[in-house]
């Protein structure tokens, strides 16, 4: 909760800085899986990672990457009673897209926005078992933001949830900040 707070009070500042560096997806879905398998206490319900295709090697702040898919794996493990978490990754035109899917209560599209909303928690018979703090998806949205990227729902009543994060495979504004990670061409003309 003291983490959420500080971290969500820094993105609003502008003080929270994104520490980019070279990490894969395997490590990110490696470190989730580990850290979930012991909360995993309802055998209702399986947790699974898949990647739909190959997945270049990510430059970006794999700490917050994970930070997000936490947050994502952990609403979903406690609004779904019975059947799968699914956590997938995929690719394509530069940026990845990783989604958790879960079969759980859903969200009625009249809340959707409000799951965004700091300290917003629906109302449900679940949420009153395991108490949140209504923080964990607006930091996950500011988070994704300040990556360069957004986050998505989609989610019906009774059916279930998909959250999605989008991010760019390399995170642009380090750009200026490590110049060996300019493109071929760029230092063959600074070269020229």
């Amino acid at each position: 909760l003291v983490n959420d707070l500080l971290d969500l009070s820094k993105v609003e500042s502008g003080k929270l800085s994104v520490d980019a560096e070279m990490c894969s997806i395997d490590e990110i879905f490696a470190g989730l899986r580990g850290m979930f398998r012991p909360l995993m206490s309802n055998p209702d319900v399986l947790l699974s990672f898949e990647m739909a295709n190959a997945i270049p090697v990510l430059y970006t702040d794999e700490g917050k990457v994970s930070q997000i898919l936490r947050n994502f794996i952990s609403n979903a493990l406690k609004f779904t009673e019975s059947g799968e978490i699914c956590v997938r990754a995929s690719c394509d035109n530069g940026m990845l897209t990783v989604s958790v899917q879960d079969s759980g209560i859903g969200i009625p599209p009249e809340n959707h926005a409000l799951i965004f909303e700091e300290y917003s928690q629906l109302k449900s018979s679940l949420q009153r078992k395991s108490k949140g703090t209504g923080l964990g998806m607006p930091l996950s949205k500011k988070l994704a933001e300040l990556l360069g990227g957004c986050v998505k729902l989609e989610s019906e009543p009774g059916i279930g949830s998909t959250f999605h994060v989008i991010i760019p495979i390399t995170y642009y504004g380090a750009q200026e900040q490590h110049p060996e990670r300019q493109s071929e061409p760029e230092r063959k003309s600074e070269r020229n």
